[in-house]
């Protein structure tokens, strides 16, 4: 393979795109099962050379576009922004706004689901969805799977920089957080829990 080359073939996700083994190895918009690399979006697979000590290694990828690198679906392992629609006592839906840094296109709906057991690394048995997150929160998390289609996927907030990043009171009042298990009203500086992504700056812009 040359470096960076592209394929005119169009794939969507699920489709096996090749045998994986030492010198070949998933990347963006890819993933490994059982010995073989899967697509996990719509759009072109790239394979492009790096060199890794004394070897060279293909990674392969499926961008949404021939020319372009950014990535408008989302993808297993990606970061997404997604707020928060409703919740219960096993689970949060929310709905996807941006894949990485890029936003999502106005007509996609990609809907996912944050299940309790997602939501922190430690006392999963112990958590209460609803100290976590709330609806109309904006939260940072990370793709691990597909939902029950190919437009709904599994979200993971367990990492510390992944969480809440602003929200809204029970009232309709916006929060921001002031440290990682609480978020503080602006204007009436009352206090709620959620799950807070430890990113200061963010916390501070959003």
């Amino acid at each position: 393979m040359t470096n960076d080359s592209v394929s005119s073939k169009i794939v969507i996700p699920g489709d096996v795109l090749f045998p994986s083994n030492e010198s070949r190895r998933p990347g963006n918009g890819t993933y490994e099962l059982h010995g073989s690399i899967y697509s996990s979006l719509a759009g072109f697979v790239f394979v492009k050379e790096e060199k890794q000590r004394d070897r060279i290694i293909e990674v392969v990828e499926v961008r949404s576009s021939e020319i372009g690198h950014e990535h408008v679906v989302p993808y297993i392992g990606g970061v997404v922004t997604a707020r928060v629609s409703s919740i219960g006592q096993r689970f949060a839906k929310c709905t996807l706004l941006c894949v990485e840094s890029t936003p999502l296109p106005g007509g996609a709906e990609f809907g996912a689901m944050l299940r309790r057991e997602d939501i922190r690394a430690t006392d999963k048995d112990k958590i209460d969805v609803a100290r976590c997150v709330s609806p109309g929160d904006i939260i940072l998390a990370r793709v691990i799977s597909f939902g029950d289609n190919q437009t709904s996927f599994l979200l993971s907030t367990a990492e510390d920089e992944l969480g809440v990043v602003s929200a809204i009171s029970e009232s309709g009042e916006r929060m921001l957080p002031v440290d990682w298990e609480n978020v503080q009203a602006i204007k009436s500086k009352a206090r709620e829990a959620r799950k807070v992504a430890r990113v200061p700056k963010m916390n501070q812009l959003i």
